[in-house]
């Protein structure tokens, strides 16, 4: 942990709130990684949604009575979003939970939701704790019209026939931790074939991954499956892609888009945008947005809008370009060999 990390763990949230205004305002945040030779032509914008639904709640240490809740918030907004990212032209990285394209499921004759799924052994880590019953004990094994929280194959449909050609992309089938630790490979691969088995039904090659909770592990199953990219924080929030040595391409994460917990003003969020999208034009590097679709309401509505109008804008003068996490993967992959073969 940096000094920046062990300052910012012993202060209030208020503090907190008060020490990245300050970031902000003096420009010291966001970071660019400014001493890179970008190969791009122009700084690039990618969105990715963690697409989860009441899944990525359910042994939640502090929302877990929220699941069905915040499921129900995502199937609230989506429709929404879609309407927004279409107005402005915008293609979005869906990251999928795999149990999300089923529009039903129901138990094995043994009782159990699920039963062909290996489960992993219990575990704890910072934002869960699975220490009791079955992994899929939540699962309700009724329809997406009865539990519309569990089940997505409709609006997974709603983002597949959208004006913008958007991305499904994997959040594994059940929401778990991914960390060689506490997800062996075995189960990793169940997962993952799960999730190409269900995506295929629906004609769609699943090309990146978003790690729940940013639990990473099982690289090798990634390369393995076909997929080819993954979101991952990193030391500078506009940054470069880089190649890993499984051969994957990990993608700079940049900033979450949400109300936050501080009371910062419509005007400050967007000041905020502002500055990470000018960062990413001046050294044309990557900003990667990305968000819940279960977001708060007034961020919705006030915010999200406005961003991606601002984007849009940047997009029409072709001071950036707007990429699915797959899209970026390929090009990026395509520069770094043309480099190479010089």
């Amino acid at each position: 942990m940096g000094i920046y990390s062990r300052m910012r763990s012993c202060l209030s949230d208020k503090n907190k709130g008060t020490l990245t205004r300050f970031l902000i305002e003096t420009g010291l945040k966001p970071k660019a990684n400014c001493k890179v030779d970008s190969p791009f032509e122009k700084g690039i914008v990618v969105f990715s949604a963690d697409f989860e639904m009441a899944w990525a709640f359910r042994f939640s240490k502090t929302r877990q009575s929220e699941a069905e809740k915040k499921g129900l918030k995502e199937r609230e907004n989506i429709p929404v979003l879609l309407e927004l990212f279409q107005e402005y032209g915008i293609p979005v990285t869906w990251a999928t939970v795999g149990h999300l394209f089923l529009s039903e499921c129901s138990k094995s004759p043994d009782g159990l939701a699920h039963s062909e799924m290996p489960r992993p052994g219990f575990f704890e880590n910072r934002n869960w704790c699975y220490n009791t019953g079955d992994w899929y004990q939540h699962d309700p094994c009724t329809d997406y019209k009865k539990d519309p929280a569990w089940y997505a194959s409709d609006l997974i449909d709603k983002v597949i026939s959208s004006g913008v050609i958007h991305e499904i992309g994997c959040h594994t089938f059940s929401h778990l931790d991914f960390t060689y630790k506490n997800c062996p490979k075995p189960f990793a691969d169940s997962e993952l074939d799960t999730c190409i088995k269900l995506a295929a039904e629906k004609s769609i090659t699943l090309k990146s991954m978003v790690f729940p909770g940013g639990t990473f592990g099982n690289f090798e199953s990634l390369k393995e499956k076909g997929i080819e990219c993954y979101r991952k924080p990193m030391k500078y929030h506009i940054d470069l892609p880089y190649i890993d040595s499984f051969g994957l391409v990990a993608i700079p994460s940049s900033l979450g888009l949400d109300k936050d917990p501080y009371g910062w003003s419509k005007e400050f969020h967007l000041k905020m945008i502002h500055n990470y999208l000018e960062r990413a034009v001046k050294y044309k590097l990557v900003c990667h947005f990305w968000f819940h679709p279960s977001m708060d309401l007034w961020f919705l509505e006030n915010v999200m809008p406005e961003v991606l109008k601002m984007v849009a804008d940047y997009s029409g003068s072709a001071k950036i370009e707007v990429k699915t996490m797959g899209q970026l993967a390929e090009k990026f992959k395509k520069l770094t060999a043309e480099v190479l073969g010089r």
